[in-house]
């Protein structure tokens, strides 16, 4: 891992909540903040891309856009034989 270092102005309060942070022994360095910081920047995303997908499924089941499978292994059989299309 690169040890390159990056230069970010923070108000008062941001570096005053940082600081506390340490202090309290929830993360040992700023990096460790910082790593926490965007874990939950990558998370929110991910939820952002979930809801979105959700939403998506929603309007196609409105719309009557789906499909059902009632017997056992028709699901799979539809996979195996769509998997190319489905990529």
């Amino acid at each position: 891992m690169s040890e390159d270092r990056i230069s970010v102005p923070l108000s008062d309060e941001k570096r005053e909540f940082i600081a506390e942070r340490i202090a309290s022994g929830d993360y040992a360095d700023e990096a460790e903040v910082l790593d926490a910081a965007l874990a939950l920047l990558e998370k929110r995303q991910k939820i952002e891309i979930l809801r979105a997908l959700i939403a998506e499924g929603d309007d196609d089941f409105e719309r009557g856009d789906y499909m059902t499978f009632d017997e056992p292994g028709e699901l799979t059989r539809y996979i195996v034989d769509n998997a190319e299309a489905l990529k």
